[in-house]
């Protein structure tokens, strides 16, 4: 019997690892993506759409009288309640998530104005929202710029 060459079994050895390595990125990709761009692109219009109708609430609200906050504070519940709901690709939750504290935050801050609390309580509750929005938009953009390659 003659010997396996090793050229022959180095090549087909070669050519399995390259199959593989395509099956795999065929699967991911196809099978499991968690963060294709069409969902990521439906999900930040979803979320910017909340974010602008929320905003408007914000805006009103600042110029409300402190006995006078709670409608707009309740609608603005209404909004987070409903952002709360929506799913995301995976790879967008961290930025949900942010969205989420921003919004929660600014909410607690309109009770704690309501309330009467410091006006130093307040504006650290304003502060801390500020941050989740900042970190909100930054991890946008890190999805934007990595889909549709996300790891959740």
């Amino acid at each position: 019997m003659k010997k396996p060459n090793r050229f022959f079994v180095l090549a087909s050895a070669l050519t399995a690892l390259i199959l593989l390595s395509v099956a795999g990125v065929y699967g991911w990709r196809y099978l499991l993506n968690p963060c294709e761009v069409d969902d990521v692109n439906e999900a930040t219009t979803f979320l910017g759409v909340q974010l602008s109708a929320y905003d408007d609430l914000y805006r009103f609200t600042t110029t409300v009288y402190q006995g006078g906050v709670n409608s707009p504070v309740s609608k603005m519940q209404q909004i987070f309640m409903d952002t709360q709901s929506a799913a995301v690709p995976a790879c967008m939750q961290t930025a949900k998530d942010e969205l989420l504290s921003y919004m929660e935050t600014v909410i607690r801050a309109f009770r704690a104005f309501e309330a009467g609390e410091a006006e130093t309580t307040v504006k650290a509750m304003v502060d801390e929202s500020n941050t989740h929005y900042d970190l909100y938009r930054s991890e946008l953009e890190a999805v934007h710029a990595c889909a549709p390659f996300c790891l959740p």
